[in-house]
């Protein structure tokens, strides 16, 4: 497994990469590449650019939770898929995955602090998948759906409002996900918001 830091918010000075205060990673494992989160602009494209690496043959986009942070980059994504397909480039569209929770408005002090797409929007340029159930993405990496919160610390604070079917509730982050990879040695976790801890997948 190769993964590849695409934007966060350090850069090395010398390279001149873009920083931002979010983070996307792409991650190659057997055949696939699997891009997790897209950050908060078209930054992890042109840093990708950079180092050489092409964006249009994904096999997953993945996404960590609906925060602007991680979703804000769909709009470049597709914009960079849009162009490809004008232009005659070769690529290979990828499916969306995320918690069903993802695309849903997401309210802070009564602004908008979740994906500016919404799921109908996105499925007129991508499949998207949704899961609530860890979701194997290739033999030894698995996206993990909803993470059952079993410690008392972790569902105490609502972050903000989540506007769903029509009515605005406390917004406990139930898409907040995470992927794992079954290396040798154990499990490696990326992940955004929660300590993980005690899985077990079959």
């Amino acid at each position: 497994m190769k993964l590849t830091v695409l934007v966060d918010n350090n850069t090395y000075i010398d390279r001149y990469f873009v920083g931002e205060p979010a983070v996307s990673y792409l991650i190659e494992d057997e055949d696939k590449r699997i891009l997790f989160d897209v950050g908060y602009s078209d930054a992890f494209i042109r840093n990708s650019e950079k180092m050489r690496i092409d964006l249009r043959k994904l096999d997953y986009v993945a996404l960590s939770h609906g925060h602007n942070d991680h979703t804000w980059g769909l709009d470049p994504l597709i914009r960079m898929f849009s162009e490809a397909k004008l232009e005659q480039l070769e690529f290979r569209l990828p499916t969306i995955i995320a918690h069903p929770d993802v695309f849903y408005s997401k309210l802070l002090n009564g602004e908008e602090i979740g994906s500016l797409l919404t799921a109908e929007k996105i499925t007129r340029h991508f499949k998207l998948e949704y899961t609530k159930k860890p979701m194997w993405l290739t033999e030894k990496l698995v996206f993990l759906g909803e993470i059952e919160r079993t410690m008392p610390f972790e569902a105490d604070n609502a972050i903000g409002q989540i506007a769903r079917d029509g009515e605005i509730s406390e917004d406990y982050l139930l898409d907040d996900s995470a992927l794992v990879y079954k290396a040798e040695n154990g499990l490696v976790i990326s992940s955004c918001m929660f300590t993980l801890r005690n899985l077990q997948y079959d």
